[in-house]
């Protein structure tokens, strides 16, 4: 039987997200949008290893790992083009 995640790890992803939005305006949002790519490998892999309620589950292992690291490719290959608009 699958458990719920402590509260704390919503807190912590929150806290996140909260981190990488204030990265974006103190650094830059490519630097933002790399650290947010390397976030969702790494979430990825605890959701791989991990057993099921120790990370957010959301669908099946399989398809929560390959959504993550599919979503980190493409957060990462868009990140080259993030300050376009600071650059015309």
């Amino acid at each position: 039987m699958e458990r719920v995640p402590r509260d704390g790890i919503y807190v912590g992803l929150a806290v996140w997200v909260i981190f990488i939005t204030g990265l974006t305006f103190a650094v830059s949002a490519v630097v933002s949008m790399r650290v947010l790519a390397g976030s969702l490998v790494v979430f990825g892999l605890l959701r791989a290893f991990l057993p099921s309620g120790e990370v957010p589950v959301i669908r099946s292992k399989a398809f929560d790992v390959s959504t993550y690291l599919i979503l980190a490719l493409a957060l990462a290959y868009f990140s080259n083009w993030a300050d376009v608009a600071l650059r015309v």
